[in-house]
């Protein structure tokens, strides 16, 4: 399928699994150390103890899990197609991957006591089913559980950067000649006529996603059970290894 379609984010991560490099699962492509760096600050945060069940929703690559062995009890992950599933579990035999979503998830209520969930609830279509997912967080977790949920963007990202959001190649087009001059439009085109011939695959993504500033958030997850204990803005590597501070997204820390 030369010109991919999707209209939703579970249909683009099981897209993702059929690449045999299992770290495109991270959305973040082949930026394998940009992942490790974020998970690293992630697991410094929940501060784990050899007690602890560590639940991962969205967890993407699994590298959060595979860095956090020997350090808890028992690890889980959450994904939202079979295809991740079965390619995790491959890959990581020793961690409990479930598949599920983050407004349903396939636990035991107050059956976990660090939780993550990193660039996952950005990805869900409204605020409705971000407050779904909170008050899942919320009843999975154990009484004083830690909670981490990250990359959360303050506005609408997309519409900041420009990103197309439609299904019409000729909307794509559009968007790239007006937004990024000719260079790069005739450069799309160039793509577009690679994905025609069966040469290239181009994804068309008009999944919309959810923000919130953070006094929102933190009412919202209030409401929802979580008691907030800070935010902050989200850093992450870039292609240079340097350390950015990103310009709309903060991650969260909240107990149960």
């Amino acid at each position: 399928m030369p010109i991919l379609k999707i209209v939703d984010y579970v249909e683009f991560y099981r897209y993702l699994a059929v690449s045999s490099d299992i770290h495109a699962l991270s959305g973040r492509g082949d930026e394998v150390q940009a992942t490790e760096f974020a998970n690293s600050r992630i697991l410094e945060e929940l501060q784990l103890e050899p007690e602890d069940t560590l639940l991962d929703i969205g967890c993407g690559d699994g590298c959060l899990l595979r860095m956090a062995a020997g350090r808890v009890a028992k690890r889980i992950g959450i994904v939202p197609s079979v295809e991740e599933q079965l390619k995790l579990q491959r890959a990581l035999p020793d961690v409990t991957f479930r598949m599920g979503v983050a407004q349903t998830l396939p636990l035991d209520s107050e059956s976990v006591s660090k939780i993550a969930c990193n660039s996952v609830l950005l990805l869900l279509a409204s605020q409705e089913a971000a407050v779904a997912a909170l008050k899942e967080i919320a009843r999975v977790a154990r009484p004083d559980a830690r909670v981490l949920l990250g990359e959360i963007p303050a506005q609408d990202e997309l519409a900041s950067f420009g990103m197309y959001r439609g299904n019409s190649v000729a909307g794509l087009l559009w968007n790239s000649f007006k937004r990024k001059g000719l260079s790069s439009g005739f450069e799309l085109v160039k793509t577009v006529v690679a994905a025609m011939t069966g040469r290239h695959t181009l994804v068309l993504n008009s999944s919309h996603t959810f923000h919130a500033p953070p006094d929102k958030f933190v009412t919202m997850a209030g409401r929802c059970g979580l008691r907030a204990v800070s935010h902050y803005k989200y850093e992450r590597l870039d292609r240079s290894g340097n350390v950015v501070e990103s310009p709309f997204r903060y991650n969260y820390i909240f107990v149960r």
